[in-house]
């Protein structure tokens, strides 16, 4: 799966951003980035900030592993 990769300064200029009810979060994932789904580029709510999630880089998601399968 390909998520959004931010910078630490993509990810502060960008993360908490809120339009109404809508808040965009960033997450980590196994390899420490921050990361976003895709599904935020289709988004209206969004729509504001579209060129700049647009400037992100897209990457291999790579998940965290379970604690019980280590």
């Amino acid at each position: 799966m390909i998520v959004l990769k931010a910078t630490q300064a993509q990810y502060e200029a960008l993360d908490g951003y809120r339009n109404g009810d809508n808040l965009l979060k960033f997450t980590k994932d196994a390899n420490d980035n921050w990361i976003v789904g895709l599904e935020v580029l289709k988004d209206s709510a969004f729509e504001a900030i579209h060129d700049q999630l647009n400037e992100l880089e897209r990457i291999e998601y790579v998940p965290i592993p379970d604690p019980d399968e280590l």
